[in-house]
């Protein structure tokens, strides 16, 4: 998409809780000073961000929404379906219970990637000592890519996935998955509503979608960053046939790469903004 004028909400965003680049606080200053008056943080399977950036919230005086970004998906499916919960309270039972499994998964297949990047002949045991001392956090490919990239291994972010770790590269380890179905559950019960993420990011769209649709939706991200209008119109369109809301946001993990200047310049206008508000009411669902 091109940069949009007058953003008054951002629905997506990721802190240091996961693979973001900025803390909670940080990343809540940085949306005041763009303007925002609403800010989504949705880490990925993790809500370990949310304590500190509500009390960030409260001082600066903007809106948090408390969310997360399950990565979802099926036995024969390659990459993730990603689930936005949001307006999610985090401390729910069966949200913890799934976190804590996702978390020891997530940590797990990280130091089996450490391996084998050290069977390489890599030098990777700051790396590994990183990930042994913060076994709470929730691990991901970035975190790697990143300590390859300033180790002078690759060129750059992107190349530490082209040469390492992609699928069929030498370093790849496939994860678990959770279920879209077990994902909404957990965000309903968790007394949020369940988005399908990004949708113009799957390049097997109709296919997703044909496996996916009759799962309980409450929305689709119709307004994200890297759509295009026909993207944004497509989405807007299916919103509206299968009665979901629309949402919208930058995906922003601080200034790095695609992700620079997202922040302030992708998400809802007020108008939008309010738009999710009325339909999540009519739904029986108050997210004010």
């Amino acid at each position: 998409m091109k940069k949009q004028k007058n953003i008054f909400a951002d629905l997506h965003t990721h802190s240091t809780a996961s693979d973001g680049l900025l803390t909670p606080t940080q990343l809540i200053e940085s949306a005041c000073e763009k303007g925002l008056s609403v800010i989504g943080i949705t880490d990925h399977d993790t809500v370990a961000g949310l304590a500190e950036a509500r009390r960030s919230a409260v001082r600066s005086g903007i809106r948090l929404v408390e969310g997360i970004e399950l990565s979802c998906g099926w036995k024969g499916r390659d990459t993730s379906v990603h689930v936005l919960g949001l307006y999610i309270d985090e401390n729910a039972t069966a949200l913890q219970k799934l976190l804590n499994e996702q978390r020891e998964q997530r940590f797990q297949r990280a130091l089996k990637m450490v391996d084998l990047l050290a069977g390489l002949g890599l030098d990777v045991a700051e790396l590994r000592q990183r990930f042994e001392q913060t076994p709470e956090k929730v691990l991901g490919r970035p975190h790697i890519a990143r300590y390859l990239q300033e180790r002078g291994y690759v060129k750059d972010f992107q190349g530490a996935f082209e040469k390492y770790l992609s699928r069929g590269k030498p370093a790849y380890v496939a994860k678990d998955h959770v279920l879209p179905e077990v994902g909404i559950d957990v965000i309903h019960a968790a007394g949020g509503i369940a988005v399908v993420a990004h949708p113009g990011l799957t390049s097997d769209w109709t296919e997703v979608w044909s496996h996916i649709s009759g799962l309980r939706w409450d929305g689709i991200e119709t307004y994200y960053s890297e759509h295009t209008p026909s993207d944004v119109k497509r989405f807007a369109e299916l919103a509206g046939k299968y009665n979901l809301v629309s949402t919208g946001g930058s995906d922003y993990h601080g200034e790095y790469g695609k992700h620079t200047n997202r922040l302030g310049n992708y998400g809802l206008t007020q108008e939008l903004y309010f738009d999710l508000v009325s339909k999540c009411a009519a739904k029986g669902i108050n997210i004010v």
